[in-house]
């Protein structure tokens, strides 16, 4: 019974690790945190987060998969609307900059000098193969549909995908996420990819 009640509890735990971990990044940065403040946050021993996360970078890792993980959801879920291509496209983006705002602090640990934390971000991690995959498929089948510029789909979802996290990081990262200048990279990518990908006539 024992066992059962810590197999339980350890979801618990582990998010209450992952909330003070990503509390001392933001206060300290990535660099500036130590085990030492994530344990003192989160009022456990030292000894117990050993037992869900072997390393500062592997509870950041953790951390930025979550929010890759909500990225992905975020899409999925505006792919689902029974709209047109073009809308389906502007609610992608507007999903995609609303996860950014939410998690702007999870932006800045992946990419202010912190690109070995997670360099998955960059590249095929499953949560972003699976944004990956999700924004092929909605090309896939615009094009099939004639809503879209004939071109090959992956290619134009990677440059796409591309696109959105370079605004993301000018607004959220490299600026200051203040709203006006956030709202206006999102127009600008919105009216640039609309112009660039929706059919016209």
């Amino acid at each position: 019974m024992a066992a059962r009640r810590r197999t339980e509890s350890e979801p618990v735990r582990r998010r209450q690790l992952l909330a003070a971990a990503r509390k001392v990044f933001r206060e300290k940065g990535y660099n500036g945190a130590t085990i030492s403040d994530i344990v003192r946050e989160a009022g456990v021993a030292q000894g117990t987060f050993y037992l869900y996360y072997s390393s500062k970078n592997a509870v950041a890792v953790s951390l930025l998969d979550g929010l890759m993980e909500r990225m992905g959801a975020a899409v999925e879920s505006a792919m689902k609307s029974d709209t047109s291509f073009d809308k389906k496209l502007g609610s992608m983006i507007g999903a995609s900059f609303q996860v950014a705002r939410q998690n702007a602090d999870l932006y800045r640990l992946a990419f202010i000098g912190a690109d070995e934390t997670h360099p998955e971000m960059h590249s095929e991690s499953p949560e972003h193969a699976s944004i990956l995959n999700t924004v092929t498929n909605l090309f896939s089948i615009a094009i099939d549909a004639g809503e879209m510029e004939a071109m090959d789909p992956e290619i134009a979802a990677r440059l796409v995908i591309g696109l959105l996290q370079h605004a993301i990081i000018e607004a959220f990262v490299s600026g200051e996420g203040e709203s006006e200048g956030s709202e206006q990279l999102e127009q600008g990518v919105r009216v640039l990819l609309v112009n660039a990908l929706v059919r016209r006539g």
